[in-house]
């Protein structure tokens, strides 16, 4: 409702259809009223919204072990949830679907991994894992203890971290896969160094 007390309207104020006046330092103002703008998410945000709940999901598996014992420590400017999920959301496609396991990082960190990483599985046993890497030339003392890590995966799936019991200087050697619900498809190797506060980036391999 209108409230008017002079015919020049230097006192109205209140509402009249879609025009709203009020007093503001010393003088009448009038404007149009705010319209609801709001409606229904288009097929684009529809589809960004799902692709994002579905790399949340993927985040959350890893808010007990991987992302407070590893993320938290190398994150400087947000949380290491967010830097995880920044880090892994172009290994998901505009569904939401992880398209590439191999785009997957589960460690972040300072030290090296050194060249020629590979890993397969043993042709006598299923579940042994056979790995080697190239010697890198300007690592040594307590690098040479940097000891090598596992996390198994399959079927969107994940195995808990696990000690291999190799040594970056050992070269190479064997272990068991980590226990997981489901036949393990890949697995993810990184190293961590001797006082368990710094790890390598990790790297994926097809098994």
């Amino acid at each position: 409702m209108a409230e008017i007390n002079d015919i020049f309207g230097n006192n109205m104020k209140g509402k009249v259809g879609t025009v709203t006046t009020y007093r503001l330092r010393g003088k009448t103002i009038m404007r149009s009223l705010p319209v609801n703008r709001s409606k229904e998410r288009t097929e684009n945000q529809e589809r960004n919204q799902n692709r994002f709940n579905e790399i949340r999901k993927f985040c959350s598996l890893f808010k007990s072990i991987v992302i407070p014992q590893i993320w938290n420590g190398v994150a400087i400017t947000s949380s290491g949830y967010h830097l995880f999920m920044k880090t892994n959301s172009p290994a998901f496609d505009k569904d939401g679907m992880l398209s590439d396991p191999k785009k997957i990082f589960l460690s972040k960190g300072n030290l090296d991994l050194p060249g020629g990483m590979q890993a397969e599985r043993s042709s006598d046993l299923a579940n042994t894992i056979q790995v080697k890497w190239d010697k890198d030339a300007v690592s040594g003392g307590l690098k040479l203890r940097d000891q090598l890590m596992v996390i198994s995966a399959g079927e969107g799936k994940y195995s808990d971290i696990k000690a291999t019991g190799l040594k970056r200087g050992d070269l190479g050697g064997s272990f068991e896969l980590p226990e997981l619900a489901s036949a393990a498809t890949h697995v993810y190797l990184f190293f961590e160094s001797v006082d368990q506060r710094y790890y390598s980036e990790s790297v994926c391999f097809e098994i």
